[in-house]
């Protein structure tokens, strides 16, 4: 079986109205959708933000053999070349020792992703003529929020994007010894701000109205730029609805065979 996780929401609209959702399970705040796809098993997590996804992770592997896990969502790009809307497939993740800052942007470890699984995603990308890119990932404890920082963290590290949760998904899938890669789309660009609150998203990773509202209301200069990161995220949606029908067919057909 297929494990997809996803931190929000939005995220999961790229793959469920492909799949055939058979039975919907809830552990703490996460939700487990238990589907078909083509005939084949699969699951899609909805795990929330950050690194509690180890626990879900265990939780999950308890009731399901799991042959393939696989980070996907939104990502942040740190890298001018990589911009709105365009496909990350990851080659390795690394994880951040401390909160980053631009005098300081530490590197911990370092995890592969699966380098069949990234030969098949870079194939069916050329393929279905998808704008991509093949590079690392660094994933930090919060929300990259000031461009200038992304921007620093692109020329300090090797990475082209940064998210909350890969490293985590990683760390758990190479110590139960199952493939591992990072798929994921840019949301927000490397040279824009991320003017977001901290709980305007819940801890499920749905929207949180009331929070949500109560910014808009403190901060009303701010809207455009929701209106703007919504069509962005849209964008985001859309190339990974456009990727994984393929790559999910071709990873039974071949890597799971």
């Amino acid at each position: 079986m297929i494990a997809v996780f996803f931190a929000l929401r939005q995220e999961l609209a790229s793959l469920k109205p492909h799949i055939n959702i058979l039975k919907k399970i809830r552990h703490a705040h996460a939700i487990f959708y238990q589907a078909e796809f083509c005939g084949f098993p699969i699951t899609l997590v909805q795990a929330g933000v950050g690194k509690n996804v180890s626990e879900i992770i265990h939780q999950l592997s308890k009731n399901f053999s799991i042959q393939f896990m696989i980070s996907s969502g939104f990502a942040g790009s740190v890298n001018p070349l990589v911009g709105v809307g365009d496909l990350v497939i990851g080659k390795h993740v690394f994880s951040s020792l401390q909160e980053i800052s631009e005098e300081r942007v530490c590197i911990g470890s370092a995890l592969p992703c699966d380098a069949s699984a990234v030969e098949l995603a870079v194939k069916i990308s050329s393929i279905d003529s998808l704008k991509f890119h093949c590079g690392d990932v660094l994933s930090v404890d919060k929300i990259i929020r000031q461009s200038s920082l992304k921007k620093h963290i692109g020329k300090q590290t090797s990475a082209i994007a940064v998210d909350m949760e890969s490293f985590a998904i990683a760390e758990r899938a190479h110590a139960m010894g199952v493939p591992f890669i990072v798929v994921r789309a840019i949301s927000d660009g490397v040279d824009e701000d991320m003017e977001i609150g901290e709980n305007m998203v819940t801890k499920g990773g749905g929207v949180n109205i009331s929070a949500t509202a109560r910014y808009l209301i403190n901060k009303p200069h701010r809207i455009p730029y929701l209106n703007r990161l919504r069509k962005q995220t849209r964008l985001a949606t859309n190339t990974l609805s456009a990727f994984f029908p393929n790559f999910i067919t071709q990873i039974y057909n071949s890597l799971l065979a």
